[in-house]
């Protein structure tokens, strides 16, 4: 195992800076397991850099506004946002549900936009840069379906499998069915498999035919699966398809 450097100190008392929301010294000190006064130094810097701030009142310290600059320079840079976000507000005016856009990255779903139905009275809230497992998500199952049958089955054997729920996939023959169902529609769904009483209907984006990404809508199970389910579906997938198409130039 490589040695922790200095600067894996550092990250690490920034990530837990930011988990907690705001957090004092010695709790860093509790969590890390680093000296007093290597994460008094680790947070000397952090401040003078701009990345965290001290509460003069409370004394805890807490993000500054200086990251979530660096979030907005990042998402102002993925082209796959400023494609789907005119796509993704009409599908949420077409369904009245919460609208979902993600990317991959190390073998997870990373939410990288949202835009929720403001005049809905149960809305659905997953936080941006939120990362989920591909087997418990539909916009992870949409992209595992498109990938050769033995290189999802790997990832199933490999990856940490959980309870969320009592519907979360965890045998191997109920994922291999679960796949095989979304690629013979054309979508994927999660049926509480992540959350108690939320469900999703997923398809993936592409551009020129590689996997730039996936959108899902998201809300309450007894609204998204039944009688308008199709319907629901149709919508998701179209709307792919109008993203994807403009990534690709056609």
């Amino acid at each position: 195992m490589a040695q922790e450097t200095s600067l894996d100190k550092a990250l690490n008392v920034l990530e837990m800076i930011a988990q907690a929301g705001d957090t004092r010294l010695s709790t860093l000190v509790e969590s890390t397991g680093y000296p007093a006064a290597t994460i008094h130094r680790i947070l000397a810097v952090l401040v003078r850099r701009r990345y965290v701030r001290q509460d003069p009142a409370n004394r805890k310290y807490m993000l500054s506004l200086k990251c979530l600059e660096i979030s907005s320079r990042v998402k102002e840079n993925l082209e796959i946002i400023t494609a789907a976000r005119p796509v993704m507000q009409k599908l949420m005016e077409q369904t009245g549900e919460t609208v979902n856009l993600v990317s991959f990255e190390d073998m997870e779903a990373v939410y990288i936009d949202q835009l929720s139905n403001t005049k809905s009275l149960l809305r659905m809230f997953t936080r941006v840069g939120a990362r989920v497992p591909l087997h418990s998500s539909g916009v992870g199952k949409a992209f595992l379906s498109g990938r050769p049958p033995a290189e999802a089955l790997e990832y199933f054997r490999s990856t940490k499998k959980v309870r969320y729920t009592k519907n979360s996939l965890l045998k191997e023959d109920e994922f291999l069915r679960d796949l095989e169902a979304t690629r013979s529609r054309g979508y994927a769904v999660d049926r509480e498999e992540f959350e108690d009483g939320v469900g999703c209907i997923a398809a993936v984006i592409t551009q020129n035919d590689q996997v730039a990404g996936a959108m899902s809508i998201s809300g309450p199970s007894s609204r998204l699966f039944g009688a308008n389910t199709d319907r629901l579906a149709s919508e998701v997938v179209r709307s792919a398809e109008v993203i994807s198409k403009q990534l690709s130039g056609r």
